[in-house]
C-alpha cells in the first residue's frame, strides 16, 4: 500500500507538471509557429478602428463559428465590410482572410486536443483504487508470464506495455493477431495473469480471451472505460480509464493517452518493489547511443 502512495503522489505532481508545460509551449509558441489568432486580436484589439474591434470581438466570442464563415457572411455578422476583414487579417499580419480562417482552425483544433488529452488524464487518475492496483502489482510480481491482449489501437498499449515489463526482465506475450491472442488465452494456466485492453469494453475478440483465460485458471486484468460492460464484468480485477470518448469516434486519442497512462502507473508501481533491482535490470538492459553519458556498468 506504501509503494502505491507514493506512485499516486509522483503522478500527482506529474500530472501537474504535465499540464504547465503544455501551457508554456502554447505561450512559447503563440505568434511564432502556430500564429496564434485569438491572442493577436487580443493584444491589437485597444488600437484598432471601432469597426476592425467589432469584427474582432465577433471572431474571440465565436471562433469555432468564424471558421465557417466566407468573408461576406463575417462581414454581414459583424455589421462591417469585407475590405474591413481584410485590413484586420493585415494589421495581426495575415495577408488575408483566407489565411486567417486556416490559422484559426488549426489553433482551435490544437487546443480542444490537447485540453481534452489533459482532462482524460486527470480524470484516469481519479478513477484508480488503490487496493486494486496494489493487487494488481502483486499478481504481475507472482505471475510466471505476464498474457497480453488488445486489437487495433489497444495493441499498440499492448506493445508498450511489453516493452516496459521486459527491462526489467518480467517475460510477457504479446501477439498480434486474434486468433493467436486466442491461443495465447487457451494455453493460460493460474501461474500466469492476462491483462486485457478494451477501451469499449465490448470487443468480442477480447471477451472470449478472457472467457478462455478464466477457464484455464488464469486471473485477468481489464483496462477499460469506467462504463457497465462485459469486459469489466468478467475481469478479475479492472483498471478504469475516462469515459469522455465516443464510441463512433475516427480513432482513438485520448483513450489510448488514458490507457498508456495507467500502465505507466501500474509499471511504476511494480517497479518501485524493488527499487535496487529495478536500478540494476534498467542498467543492464539500457541500449546505449552514440553521445549517451557513461555510467558505471553495475555488477
Amino acid at each position: 500500500m506504501f509503494y502505491a502512495s507514493i506512485v499516486f503522489e509522483i503522478f500527482a505532481h506529474k500530472y501537474d507538471f504535465f499540464v504547465q508545460l503544455v501551457q508554456s509551449i502554447l505561450k512559447y509558441n503563440r505568434g511564432i509557429d502556430m500564429q496564434n489568432v485569438l491572442l493577436r486580436l487580443r493584444e491589437v484589439q485597444p488600437s484598432l478602428s471601432s469597426t476592425e474591434r467589432q469584427i474582432a470581438q465577433f471572431i474571440l466570442d465565436n471562433p469555432d463559428e468564424t471558421t465557417t464563415l466566407t468573408i461576406r457572411e463575417l462581414a454581414r455578422r459583424s455589421f462591417s465590410s469585407p475590405s474591413s476583414v481584410v485590413r484586420i487579417c493585415r494589421v495581426i499580419g495575415f495577408q488575408g482572410y483566407k489565411e486567417l480562417r486556416h490559422a484559426l482552425t488549426l489553433e482551435l483544433a490544437t487546443l480542444g486536443v490537447t485540453h481534452k488529452n489533459i482532462q482524460s488524464l486527470l480524470d484516469t487518475q481519479r478513477l484508480l483504487l488503490l487496493d486494486e492496483l496494489e493487487q494488481c502489482v502483486e499478481l504481475i510480481a507472482n505471475a510466471r508470464t505476464v498474457l497480453l491482449f488488445g486489437i487495433g489501437s489497444s495493441l499498440c498499449v499492448a506493445k508498450d506495455t511489453y516493452l516496459k515489463f521486459l527491462r526489467l526482465d518480467k517475460p510477457c506475450v504479446v501477439n498480434e493477431d486474434s486468433h493467436s491472442q486466442l491461443l495465447q488465452a487457451r494455453n493460460a494456466t493460474a501461474q500466469d495473469v492476462g491483462i486485457v485492453f478494451s477501451y469499449s469494453g465490448q470487443t468480442m475478440e477480447m471477451i472470449q480471451c478472457i472467457k478462455e483465460m478464466k477457464a484455464g485458471g488464469a486471473p485477468v486484468i481489464a483496462v477499460t472505460r469506467y462504463y457497465p460492460s462485459e469486459v469489466a464484468q468478467l475481469a478479475d480485477h479492472v483498471l478504469y480509464v475516462a469515459a469522455n470518448e465516443s464510441l463512433f469516434r475516427n480513432g482513438a486519442m485520448s483513450s489510448r493517452l488514458s490507457q498508456l497512462n495507467v500502465m505507466d502507473i501500474l509499471y511504476t508501481a511494480y517497479a518501485s518493489r524493488n527499487h535496487e533491482d529495478t536500478m540494476r535490470r534498467l542498467t543492464k538492459t539500457h541500449i546505449y547511443k552514440p553521445g549517451d553519458p557513461e555510467v558505471l556498468t553495475q555488477p
